[in-house]
């Protein structure tokens, strides 16, 4: 009886401090604050990070080739259960959400699978959403996003800070 108890109370602890180790906070991603730009698609792509606060953090993404802007994309990361969840929406140049469709949803949902020193990742799970999209800062200070898209496409992205340092 004796040995029950004892194994029930270790049983319960040992999941106690698993819930405490998987509990994910926005402050985990505050590496992502930042102003950057580079190369892509044949143009230019622009982030700019807002640090956490309040349990979320944000971003602004511009899509750019020549004096053309192809599309504006809103970033939402908010803490929910415990995790970290992904929200993203792209706008046309009108800002008009675009990828509305019967087989898409409005809003790409994402959730965290893995996260690390300056690196998050996160899975698609609405419709229409890209399969993986990661986020990495590396130790040369090139930010780079890795999309793997809802048809199975791998890109890579390398941005540079904008910003000048003090």
């Amino acid at each position: 009886m004796k040995k029950t108890i004892i194994t029930m109370v270790a049983i319960a602890f040992s999941l106690s401090a698993f819930s405490q180790i998987t509990k994910f906070s926005i402050d985990q991603l505050n590496w992502l604050a930042g102003q950057r730009l580079g190369p892509h698609d044949g143009g230019f792509l622009e982030q700019v990070w807002l640090p956490p606060r309040s349990g979320t953090i944000t971003a602004l993404v511009r899509s750019s080739k020549e004096s053309r802007t192809r599309f504006v994309e809103i970033i939402h990361v908010r803490e929910t259960n415990g995790s970290l969840e992904l929200n993203l929406q792209i706008f046309n140049n009108s800002l008009e959400p675009e990828g509305i469709g019967s087989a898409h949803s409005r809003i790409h949902k994402f959730e965290l699978t893995d996260i690390g020193d300056r690196y998050a990742l996160f899975q698609g799970v609405s419709n229409g959403a890209h399969r993986r999209l990661s986020y990495q800062l590396s130790n040369e200070n090139i930010f780079i996003i890795r999309i793997e898209t809802n048809v199975g496409e791998k890109v890579v992205v390398r941005l540079k800070s904008t910003l000048k340092e003090s």
